[in-house]
């Protein structure tokens, strides 16, 4: 089978912020690679799925290519399961290449030998070879959720943003100069992230209302955040988490949650250092008819900010759809991308 490598430059709308592993860090979302091989190893698991080609250059020397997907959970609600693919398939992918030129793509199109093509990211994508095949989006059912507010499944339809570009302080310029998302990236070691990062994600996330609290159920790392709708302060046993102390309120339509006491480094996957005094203020606007919640999270850190950060987007209700386990899983081999 030759390979097929075709490098397109594509246009970048506006700049988003990665919070948890940043595959920009890795990979070159500006450009397009195109190859084509034989399927012989399939990593099935959590946080992200891969595959390797045995691809055949046009000079007759055989290549070892990494495929990197999406998550196993966003993968079957897309209809691609564990058994869409197997070893000794012949198959087509396309993505974005590695930065430093390894043979390796972070994959957003498939094209499996039956002729269907999958979109196998996290984010939504064209079909590259078909018309018809694997919906881009998530597959739902239609469900009658109206009058629970809040309490029920959402999800992003898109990436969240920075409203403004991080302004750092010196001390925080220098700590992010020196990471190195190859060895310093917790994510790649299945270490869960600390807040705001634990929300900005592109997986679903839920609300359920108990008494005097709300409990957030987050699929990514399986995280359960507790937002506490009193206003009784810290027990004298807290211990600080990655995820903080949040009390929260409604006003109106909208959710307020202010979190502190944040025992995580990271404000978020490209090394941005956070300091233990961070506060933390996120509103959830729902809309009138109930479909979507309007986001946004200021993060006030003094040691490490000069002004707040601020990430917005708006979450969509996913009809039908269940928070999943997500179970992160280290591989026995590490891809050539993050040695």
């Amino acid at each position: 089978m030759r390979a097929i490598i075709v490098l397109l430059v594509v246009l970048v709308g506006a700049p988003f912020a990665s919070a948890h592993h940043s595959a920009t860090a890795f990979f070159d979302r500006t450009t397009m690679a195109e190859i084509e091989g034989t399927v012989t190893d399939i990593f099935w698991r959590n946080p992200h799925v891969f595959l390797t080609l045995e691809v055949v250059g046009e000079d007759g020397v055989i290549e070892n290519w990494e495929l990197e997907a999406g998550t196993t959970n966003t993968l079957m609600r897309r209809g691609f399961t564990a058994d869409s693919v197997s070893i000794g398939d012949q198959i087509k992918a396309a993505g974005s290449p590695s930065r430093r030129g390894e043979p390796a793509i972070f994959v957003s199109n498939l094209l499996l030998p039956d002729g269907t093509e999958v979109i196998a990211s996290d984010r939504d994508a064209a079909l590259r070879w078909t018309i018809e095949g694997n919906p881009i989006g998530d597959v739902y059912t239609a469900d009658d959720l109206s009058g629970l507010g809040i309490f029920k499944v959402w999800g992003f339809r898109e990436l969240y943003r920075l409203r403004n570009p991080l302004v750092l302080t010196p001390a925080a310029q220098a700590v992010k100069a020196a990471f190195n998302p190859r060895t310093d990236d917790p994510g790649l070691s299945c270490i869960p992230p600390g807040m705001p990062n634990a929300v900005l994600n592109p997986y679903p996330m839920e609300f359920i209302e108990e008494d005097d609290r709300i409990v957030q159920r987050i699929e990514e790392w399986d995280a359960t955040r507790i937002i506490h709708m009193t206003e009784g302060g810290l027990t004298q046993d807290y211990q600080p988490d990655h995820l903080g102390y949040s009390v929260g309120r409604f006003e109106a339509n909208t959710l307020i949650v202010e979190t502190t006491q944040v025992n995580f480094p990271l404000l978020d996957g490209d090394g941005t250092p956070m300091g233990p005094n961070a506060k933390i203020l996120e509103r959830y606007t729902l809309s009138e008819d109930e479909t979507r919640l309007l986001y946004e999270v200021i993060v006030e850190d003094s040691d490490n900010l000069l002004e707040p950060a601020i990430w917005e987007n708006v979450w969509v209700h996913r009809p039908g759809v269940m928070v999943m386990p997500f179970g992160c899983t280290l591989r026995d081999t590490v891809s050539p991308v993050y040695q």
